[in-house]
């Protein structure tokens, strides 16, 4: 009891922290301004294609595919350049197991599926021209899409409906609603007491993750300012000549050797080697490596 109690207590205490850490007010506002251009990735979590149509006419299926992928590229100088490129899973969620085996069972004895069959490519759509609403945030998007081997021409009316920062990455959300004809792609069983026309109801999340930051320069063969040590050659490297010589080169490490040292031969520019003579410590030489 004492460890189902500790158990519970943590649990709790994890998930306030996890709410505390949580924005107090909606990252994202329905403000065309906070859109940055480039090139955003779909939000597997966040974007679904809803589906409906009529059944017998008493009532309607419906249901959603998800963890959609692809991107986004726009130029908010630019709407009608705007891309769209997404791949759509064919993996039903629907209320009801009965239909979801349906739509994803093989055909009997040898004969074409009823609907999508048991192993489904994905759908793919890929936008051919957008053209941006006056009241600057609504689309009417048209592409191709491809769904069950058919591709057809599609139009979305696309709506935007956020944008802002969220745990570091730039994200903007948009709706849509479509109306295709199933038999368009081959899926034409049940026409027409279930429905040919289908309704889409999109909902879609795009992120652009932080620019990777630049890396590093590789350091120059001269990293350690080796021709700086100049003037202290002929002096004898007591302890105030060696803090004098590596403040003046600034090298990240410094070697003082004699000719016969033993040295590892990883090629360092930034490191300062410093060669004496051996009994006297006087200065000869300096090189990086």
């Amino acid at each position: 009891m004492r460890l189902l109690l500790t158990t519970c207590a943590a649990a709790l205490a994890m998930t306030a922290a996890a709410y505390a850490q949580m924005p107090t007010e909606k990252p994202g506002a329905a403000d065309p301004s906070r859109v940055t251009g480039g090139t955003y990735q779909a939000d597997p979590n966040h974007t679904l294609v809803g589906w409906r149509v009529d059944h017998l006419g008493f009532s309607d299926y419906f249901g959603l595919f998800g963890d959609v992928t692809g991107t986004l590229t726009i130029d908010p100088a630019n709407l009608s350049a705007a891309k769209v490129d997404v791949t759509i899973p064919i993996n039903p969620v629907v209320a009801s197991q009965g239909l979801h085996d349906h739509l994803l069972r093989p055909g009997k004895d040898g004969a074409a599926p009823d609907f999508f069959g048991p192993t489904p490519q994905p759908a793919h759509f890929v936008s051919t021209s957008v053209a941006p609403g006056v009241d600057g945030q609504s689309a009417y998007i048209v592409g191709n899409l491809t769904l069950n081997g058919h591709t057809r021409p599609v139009a979305i009316q696309a709506r935007f409906t956020g944008a802002g920062s969220m745990m570091g990455s730039e994200q903007v959300g948009f709706s849509g609603r479509a109306l295709i004809k199933r038999s368009d792609f081959g899926l034409t069983t049940g026409i027409p007491l279930v429905s040919d026309e289908v309704e889409l109801d999109l909902t879609a999340a795009f992120m652009k993750q932080a620019a990777e930051p630049e890396p590093a320069p590789m350091p120059g063969p001269n990293a350690c300012n080796a021709d700086k040590a100049k003037a202290w050659f002929g002096k004898k490297a007591t302890p105030a000549v060696r803090t004098a010589v590596e403040a003046a080169t600034g090298a990240k490490s410094t070697r003082w050797l004699y000719p016969d040292s033993i040295v590892t031969q990883d090629l360092r520019t930034d490191r300062l080697n410093v060669t004496m003579d051996k009994g006297t410590d006087v200065i000869r030489s300096a090189r990086c490596g």
